[in-house]
């Protein structure tokens, strides 16, 4: 049996119906990165959402053995710091070939300058054969995890849904490492808590929101706008 097909038992996963069946979750991670990942005593989830402030991340009290994980154009990379291990994770536009976020930004580019051996990339939803750099996770279009592997496709009335979006991947697979041993770090998310943002609508949106409403993993609620910062929607 392969290291991903017992990670949530009853659900059943037909690995030869998608491309993808046949790549390990674990293998994928490099060593550097399992090793942080064993000290961690939490990973935090950084959505791309222009409503989190500089207050918000400081709330979190990020320590230098936490790992932040931020997605595709990172718009909060500033709010980053290079003491922390950070992962920054991009999806894979099939159509045009290119993966959301590359290449980096200069807040992020900086990060990589000023702390490589505490920075990791990941690469989810590809479809196109490549092969990965050292320390870059890669994850094939579809990751063999229950809730991705069996993510719905049709939709009443509407276009087919293209797949788990960027977050909901990196969510699952963080859930699924503290499965094994000696993962026991404490799963966090920031800006997944729906105030504000705009969600593409290509992704079910619904599906993933009852998974993490059922999930153990923590929503860190954004703290509450005074008037006049609604008024100037400042950050």
């Amino acid at each position: 049996m392969k290291d991903h097909q017992s990670s949530q038992p009853g659900e059943h996963m037909a690995l030869d119906a998608l491309p993808g069946g046949d790549q390990s979750v674990l293998g994928a991670l490099p060593a550097e990165l399992l090793d942080c990942l064993r000290r961690a005593p939490r990973v935090v989830l950084i959505a791309n959402n222009p409503a989190i402030t500089t207050a918000d991340f400081q709330a979190l009290n990020i320590g230098v053995d936490d790992v932040v994980v931020s997605f595709n154009t990172c718009i909060k990379a500033a709010l980053l710091n290079e003491r922390s291990v950070n992962v920054f994770v991009h999806g894979y536009n099939a159509p045009d070939a290119y993966f959301f976020g590359l290449p980096y930004a200069p807040p992020v580019q900086r990060m990589f300058e000023q702390a490589s051996e505490r920075c990791f990339s990941m690469l989810v939803g590809c479809a196109a054969p490549m092969c990965p750099l050292p320390r870059v996770t890669m994850y094939q279009d579809r990751i063999p995890l229950p809730p991705l592997w069996n993510y719905p496709v049709d939709r009443p009335g509407g276009k087919r849904y293209v797949g788990p979006s960027t977050g909901f991947n990196t969510l699952v697979v963080f859930d699924w490492l503290r499965g094994h041993a000696g993962y026991t770090y404490q799963l966090m998310t920031l800006g997944f808590s729906n105030e504000a943002g705009k969600l593409w609508g290509g992704h079910a949106w619904d599906y993933e929101r009852d998974w993490l409403q059922k999930s153990d993993i923590i929503v860190v609620p954004l703290q509450p706008r005074r008037w006049w910062q609604k008024l100037f929607r400042q950050n």
